[in-house]
């Protein structure tokens, strides 16, 4: 279902995480299927596939399998690459699962801004145009896990 233009709001997500890995460490997490396939999603979710075109205009697949058994696909396109400081992707969650969102679909933006912090990294998440609050309440928790299992990686 799509919202009527006049129901559409605009919630942003922003989160920062340090992880104990140098930016390019991190940057190739975010862009290597293989390393994607280890970390990503909620907890208790299993990676299917991971798929990744890593160009301006490249496309990424990710599917997922939730702990009650259903499947997410999360799926988008690269805005922005700029290793190891920078990846912009849009967001698309088929049939928008997360608390909140259920039944609409909405194309959101997720940055990812690195810093360096002598050979550890800062990552600052932000994931703009989310249809409703409860969404990014819902969004907020998917990444908290994700992050939580990107940093397992480097520990």
């Amino acid at each position: 279902m799509n919202m009527p233009a006049t129901q559409i709001q605009d919630y942003t997500l922003s989160l920062d995480r340090d992880f104990n890995a140098p930016p390019a460490a991190v940057f190739q997490a975010w862009t290597d299927p293989q390393i994607v396939a280890r970390w990503f999603g909620p907890d208790g979710a299993e990676m299917q596939s991971a798929e990744i075109d890593l160009n301006v205009g490249g496309k990424y697949r990710l599917t997922l399998k939730e702990p009650d058994g259903s499947v997410a696909v999360l799926h988008g396109e690269y805005r922005e690459i700029d290793p190891p400081r920078k990846l912009v992707f849009t967001w698309i969650l088929d049939g928008q699962a997360c608390e909140g969102s259920a039944g609409l679909h909405a194309e959101t933006l997720v940055t990812l801004d690195l810093q360096d912090l002598d050979g550890a990294t800062r990552l600052v998440l932000t994931h703009d145009f989310l249809p409703t609050e409860e969404s990014r309440d819902g969004h907020f928790m998917g990444w908290t896990d994700s992050l939580e299992s990107l940093a397992k990686l480097f520990a």
